[in-house]
């Protein structure tokens, strides 16, 4: 089970510190390792930088502003939820892949479906 390896101590510091205390994230993240674990499974920490900048699709930085929440590449076209393109960074990060191929909206398609598939 992937996660975002967060540094809990340095982003307590910063001006998201009375959310970050609040959410007990180190309890958070030791209760998620045991219940893995208690499923069989385990997790595996990494890093979270531009896991939601980059495109999960075709791997270029897309720069986005905290408060645009779809990420849409200039580069391949694919169009998904901002937090969706994370998880499939973050997963990729963890099983040692670079990108995953995510087929989203595509701009002039009209389709929304949104699923994820490895590359062949």
């Amino acid at each position: 089970m992937p996660e975002a390896n967060l540094n809990i101590k340095g982003l307590a510091k910063t001006h998201l510190s009375k959310s970050i205390n609040d959410a007990g994230w180190g309890n958070f993240l030791s209760i998620l390792t045991v219940k893995a674990g208690n499923a069989g499974q385990k997790t595996i920490g990494v890093n979270p930088k531009n896991t939601s900048q980059d495109c999960s699709n075709c791997g270029e930085k897309v720069d986005k502003e905290l408060n645009i929440r779809t990420h849409s590449c200039p580069h391949c076209g694919v169009v998904i939820d901002r937090d969706l393109n994370a998880a499939i960074n973050i997963k990729n990060r963890a099983v040692g892949h670079s990108v995953l191929k995510a087929r989203g909206v595509r701009r002039g398609t009209g389709t929304g479906k949104r699923e994820a598939h490895a590359i062949p």
